[in-house]
């Protein structure tokens, strides 16, 4: 279809305007926190929620510091920040989600609440509101790493866990959306080409090159890494972890994906991986998660 081949081309020539790369980005951290809520759900039962919320507030409160420091103007008090935060995920439009910012101190409150978060977003562009927001999701990662482990034994591994299936899941839904044959005659291409567009919003190897090998079923791609791999906690453990849904996705494709090089484990400048057949595939063994 015409619409699909137009996002196709969008995505691959990266020409989405600020403000729709901030909507996504918001749209993208508001899907993670539902799916983070109800993937520990099984091993936190109804607390689940309301604990991530509750892991949440370092979070928040360390990114408004820094906006602060760019942004002076900003005001001090806690409700501003709990309404900022709210405002750049764009609660308005997405109420359900208000859960999020409960241990926060919620959402906003009414018509003058919902008027001063908006007039705190508007402090700033629309370039700036992607950028933070997208800084969010590897920022959610270390407090859960660090923190998590508290309540619930593995936490890390479970975390991998989630970010496999949502891996998955993502790969399902881009390939309806962008209109991919079921079987691509160059996976690793497609595999790739859905790969970027969930980096691309959340501005992982924003400068990048990759090749593949349509014959072998292989591929790779470089890159200059993400917006978190220099903040205070990231290690190469997290790059493992988030490394998970990569590999969803490329489980979709049939394919094997590996991280061969990270900035925080090798140095350097640019993180690589590499797309391999899955010669056995059965569903999420240790083959397809390698």
């Amino acid at each position: 279809m015409l619409q699909q081949r137009l996002t196709r081309e969008v995505f691959a020539r990266e020409l989405v305007p600020a403000r729709a790369r901030w909507w996504m980005a918001a749209a993208g951290m508001r899907d993670w926190y539902a799916v983070v809520g109800s993937k520990l759900r099984p091993h936190l039962g109804d607390e689940s929620r309301a604990l991530l919320s509750r892991l949440s507030v370092r979070m928040f409160e360390r990114r408004y510091a820094a906006l602060r420091e760019a942004h002076p103007d900003l005001p001090g008090d806690d409700r501003a920040r709990a309404l900022l935060m709210a405002g750049l995920y764009r609660l308005p439009v997405a109420r359900r989600s208000s859960w999020i910012f409960e241990a926060l101190g919620g959402g906003p409150r009414g018509a003058a609440e919902h008027a001063r978060a908006l007039a705190l977003v508007r402090r700033l562009s629309a370039e700036e509101r992607w950028r933070e927001v997208t800084v969010h999701l590897g920022e959610l990662l270390i407090v859960l790493t660090e923190d998590l482990p508290a309540h619930l034994p593995r936490a890390r591994a479970i975390l991998g866990d989630i970010c496999f299936d949502a891996g998955v899941t993502y790969a399902q839904l881009m390939k309806r959306r962008l209109g991919l044959p079921a079987a691509p005659p160059d996976p690793a291409a497609a595999a790739i080409e859905v790969l970027r567009t969930s980096e691309y919003v959340f501005r992982v190897n924003p400068q990048h090159t990759s090749a593949t090998d349509a014959a072998a079923r292989t591929g790779w791609l470089e890159g200059n890494a993400c917006p978190w791999f220099d903040r205070p906690g990231w290690n190469g453990g997290h790059c493992g972890i988030f490394g998970q849904f990569q590999n969803g996705v490329c489980h979709e494709f049939g394919l094997r994906y590996r991280l061969g090089q990270t900035i925080p484990k090798h140095g350097g400048s640019t993180c690589r991986v590499e797309l391999t057949p899955i010669q056995i595939s059965t569903g999420r063994s240790s083959a397809a998660r390698s």
